[in-house]
C-alpha cells in the first residue's frame, strides 16, 4: 500500500506524500453543484478489499486502478447534489460498511450481500468525509449521530467540535476530508498541521491509544480535500 488517491489541486499535500514515498493518484474533476466538491476523491472512488468502486465518468482513476484491483464503473444514479453525489461516500470498518444505506450505489450494495459485509446506516450522507478512521474499530468525528451509532457497536469513538477546518465556499470542512489514515504504517496523515485544532490534546492521546502516528503535510491551517485514499 504505496499509493494515494487524492485532489492535486493542492499541490503541497501530493507533493509531500511523494516525498514521503507515495505514488500519488490524483483524482478526476465530476460535474458537482459545489465547486469545491468536484475534486474530492472520496466521493469518486470506495475501495473494498480487491475491487474498486469508481464513478464511470471517472476514467483517469479508472485507468489508475485497474492494474492493481477489479474496477467496477458505477454512479448510473449519480447526481451532482446531495444525497444523489454520495453513492460512494462510505467507511469501511472491519466486516461493516457504515454509510447512509438509501444512498449507497446499487453495485457496492449488491458486493456487500455476495461478501457478508453489514451495512450500518446512519443519517448522514458525507459519512466518509465526516470520519477519521484509525483502524478497523475507532473514529473520529465531529457528526453527533454517527458517534452514537458506532458509540452502541462497541467502537472506539472520539467526539470533536464542528468547524476549524477549512473547505473553500463552505462554512467548514471534515475531518475526514482532512485527513487519511494508512493502515500499513499506522499514520494519519493530516492536510494541514493538526496542532492548530482546537482538540488537538484530544486527537494526539486518541491516536497514541490506538498505536496510531499523526503527521502533518503541510504548515497550514487543516483543509478538507475531499480525504486521502490508500491503496
Amino acid at each position: 500500500m504505496n499509493k494515494a488517491i487524492l485532489s492535486t489541486e493542492v499541490p503541497r499535500f501530493s507533493s509531500r506524500l511523494q516525498e514521503l514515498g507515495y505514488t500519488v493518484i490524483p483524482s478526476d474533476e465530476i460535474p458537482c453543484n459545489m465547486p469545491y466538491e468536484r475534486r474530492h476523491a472520496d466521493l469518486q472512488c470506495l475501495i473494498l478489499n480487491d475491487t474498486a468502486f469508481v464513478l464511470k465518468g471517472c476514467h483517469g482513476l479508472i485507468n489508475d486502478l485497474s492494474d492493481d484491483y477489479h474496477v467496477i464503473r458505477c454512479g448510473e444514479k449519480f447526481g451532482g447534489s446531495y444525497p444523489d453525489n454520495v453513492c460512494l461516500n462510505a467507511l469501511m470498518l472491519g466486516d461493516r460498511l457504515l454509510c447512509r444505506v438509501p444512498s449507497l450505489d446499487e453495485k457496492v450494495k449488491a458486493y456487500c450481500e455476495r461478501h457478508h459485509i453489514e451495512l450500518i446506516h446512519v443519517n448522514q450522507g458525507y459519512t466518509r468525509c465526516s470520519c477519521a478512521m484509525i483502524g478497523d474499530h475507532a473514529v473520529i468525528t465531529a457528526d453527533k449521530g454517527i458517534a452514537d451509532v458506532l458509540k452502541q457497536m462497541d467502537y472506539d469513538v472520539l467526539m470533536i467540535g464542528q468547524g476549524s477546518i477549512r473547505l473553500d465556499e463552505a462554512a467548514y470542512g471534515f475531518i475526514g476530508g482532512a485527513t487519511g489514515y494508512d493502515p500499513v504504517k499506522r499514520t494519519l496523515y493530516c492536510c494541514g498541521v493538526v496542532r492548530r485544532h482546537p482538540a488537538y490534546k484530544q486527537i494526539k492521546a486518541f491516536c497514541d491509544s490506538h498505536d496510531t502516528k499523526l503527521v502533518s503535510l503541510s504548515e497550514d491551517e487543516l483543509i478538507d480535500i475531499g480525504g486521502i485514499l490508500y491503496c
